[in-house]
């Protein structure tokens, strides 16, 4: 079998995350989302104390800034609406889509998170988007910016040759994940190169020529 070359090697393990979706979840879930209540809550001045904030104060129909692991609990009981980001209106998404296409020198800007946003939202408040159609349409523009992102990524890494500095900008946490394990996985290839070549020079001054293997 022909062994694979050093970029089929680390890019057959794209998928394989240095952090889970689980652990980039819960960082997503951390991020603001606006909700509007239907309820008052019975505390001083309306507010909810949490570890790492305050919010509200909760009162009906008075949009508010929490977030998204408190909208989806609330969600869940049915005590508020929650608000879909701007960036996921369809009319937005094909912006930065057609933008994304049609600009190859750099990412455009997304929410650090929208993957994992965009799917705690899509499992758990669909309804939020309208109708089945407009639900279809919002996950079909969100996978194909996804694809054409990625797209870029192993593009770009294709024309890497000889010693260069790779800047990628506005790229998001799952995406620098990847990225993170393929340079990871490419230093760890020369590492291993580096050894095995010092044992072969080793082995050859003491008159035992027996080749390194990976």
């Amino acid at each position: 079998m022909p062994t694979a070359s050093l970029f089929e090697y680390i890019g057959a393990k794209i998928e394989e995350p240095t952090l889970t979706p689980e652990e980039l979840e819960f960082f997503a879930e951390h991020e603001k989302v606006v909700i509007i209540p239907n309820f008052s809550l019975n505390l001083p001045s309306s507010k909810l104390s949490c570890v790492e904030g305050t919010y509200g104060p909760f009162r009906p129909n008075i949009p508010v800034d929490v977030p998204l692991y408190l909208a989806l609990a609330l969600h869940r009981r049915g005590k508020c609406r929650i608000q879909p980001p701007p960036w996921m209106a369809s009319d937005k998404l094909k912006e930065v889509l057609e933008e994304e296409r049609s600009i190859s020198q750099y990412f455009q800007p997304v929410p650090q998170y929208y993957v994992e946003v965009s799917k705690m939202l899509f499992t758990e408040a669909r309804a939020i988007f309208g109708s089945n159609n407009d639900v279809h349409e919002v996950q079909d523009l969100i996978e194909e910016l996804k694809k054409v992102r990625n797209s870029k990524i192993l593009d770009g890494l294709r024309k890497v040759s000889g010693p260069i500095t790779v800047k990628l900008n506005n790229l998001s946490a799952s995406e620098s994940n990847k990225i993170r394990l393929l340079f990871e996985n490419s230093l760890n290839m020369w590492h291993q190169l580096a050894k095995n070549d010092k044992e072969w020079q080793e082995g050859r001054m003491a008159g035992t020529d027996t080749p390194a293997t990976l």
